[in-house]
């Protein structure tokens, strides 16, 4: 029985052994990975923080607002569709919709910009006046104002003209 026993416990010691040497070779492997994928998350979070801190401290970064002065302001009320087809009965005219157009010029360094707001109401921001200075971020085809009460109108252009020349 003795014997048994022995080979028994030498059963269990080897494979204790065995489960010993292989334990530590996986709990490191996973440490390891551990610690990558910790690392990995340290240097996501620094570069989306990093990034965009290093970008808006830029010394010299232009400011996308420039100063520009309301030039001419021109309302006009816009019927769609523009004909009146229908005949001698009234009913039989098509519906019509009606709204307000502005035409609104700013001048920018030498250059003036005239651009459209268009609204179903009979409205357009007091900042809109002429000889009133106005911040405006250009684009090849919107002007965008920063107003108090509106930080994100828009405008497009539907003119351009160069006053350069004709002021030397």
């Amino acid at each position: 029985m003795t014997g048994l026993l022995l080979i028994a416990e030498a059963r269990f010691e080897h494979s204790f052994e065995s489960r010993l040497v292989s334990c530590p070779a996986i709990s490191a492997g996973d440490l390891v990975e551990e610690i990558m994928k910790k690392n990995l998350r340290i240097c996501i979070v620094v570069l989306v923080v990093a990034v965009p801190a290093l970008y808006a401290a830029e010394p010299g970064h232009p400011n996308p607002y420039v100063q520009g002065t309301v030039v001419y302001v021109q309302q006009h009320k816009v019927y769609s569709p523009d004909s009146m087809i229908g005949g001698s009965n009234p009913s039989d005219a098509p519906l019509t919709s009606r709204y307000y157009a502005y035409e609104v010029s700013v001048r920018v360094d030498c250059k003036t910009y005239v651009g459209r707001y268009e609204t179903p109401f009979n409205y357009l921001p007091s900042e809109f006046t002429s000889n009133q200075p106005i911040l405006v971020r250009l684009t090849k085809h919107v002007m965008y104002f920063d107003l108090p009460n509106d930080p994100d109108m828009k405008m497009g252009i539907v003119r351009r003209r160069s006053d350069c020349a004709q002021n030397r």
